[in-house]
């Protein structure tokens, strides 16, 4: 199992994840600067009306949460703010950009590999989650068909037909629907009992 990523005692919540993906998405090549406050407002619905911002708490507050993720991401060494500069009418070079602090950020290098790692993290629990459909899913087409009691071997059986083409091989699907991995899923949720005293296979109740 993998081990939640930290810095320094820091440890990206909700709204750190949600920037570092987007930096993410865009670090190619590695480190470039990137417009992140334009995304972040893109992809999280940041609007403000015409109206004074003060009569606008929803997304007052969605900004200053996004602000704050930035100073905390920069403070833990994931991101460096980059100046961008362009050349005014007076040719002269000056930051950009506003009242919210920098446009532009940049992945580090800790900060890439911080993110392939959440990247990681989160491809491993969206599989996880499909898995726990997919195996929901098999035990229901085992009941429909009348069995009150499987072995993990019919099981792996009903799995195969589900989903074994989206595995390039059965050697492939059995390192992923392991006897262990599918013992692990069901533990507490069926009760089970051997087979018989000399098989030691595990027989499952529907």
């Amino acid at each position: 199992m993998s081990t939640p990523v930290k810095s320094h005692g820091f440890k990206p919540g909700k709204i750190e994840k949600n920037i570092i993906n987007l930096m993410r998405k865009s670090n190619e090549p590695h480190g470039k600067p990137i417009l992140i406050w334009n995304e972040i407002c893109q992809t999280y619905g940041i609007e403000f009306s015409a109206y004074p911002k003060k009569d606008q708490p929803e997304e007052l507050s969605k900004e200053n949460k996004y602000k704050c993720g930035l100073t905390r991401l920069v403070k833990a060494q994931i991101l460096k703010p980059s100046i961008i500069p362009h050349t005014s009418n007076n040719n002269s070079s000056m930051p950009n950009p506003r009242g919210h602090g920098y446009n532009y950020y940049s992945l580090t290098d800790f900060g890439r590999l911080v993110a392939d790692k959440l990247y990681q993290e989160q491809q491993q629990k969206e599989r996880s989650l499909r898995a726990k459909g997919d195996l929901e899913r098999a035990m229901g087409q085992l009941r429909e068909v009348g069995c009150a009691e499987v072995t993990i071997d019919q099981i792996q059986s009903v799995l195969w037909q589900l989903v074994g083409d989206s595995f390039e091989s059965r050697e492939e699907f059995y390192g992923f629907w392991s006897n262990v991995k599918i013992g692990v899923m069901l533990h507490d949720k069926v009760d089970r009992e051997r087979v018989n005293r000399t098989d030691r296979r595990q027989k499952y109740h529907l």
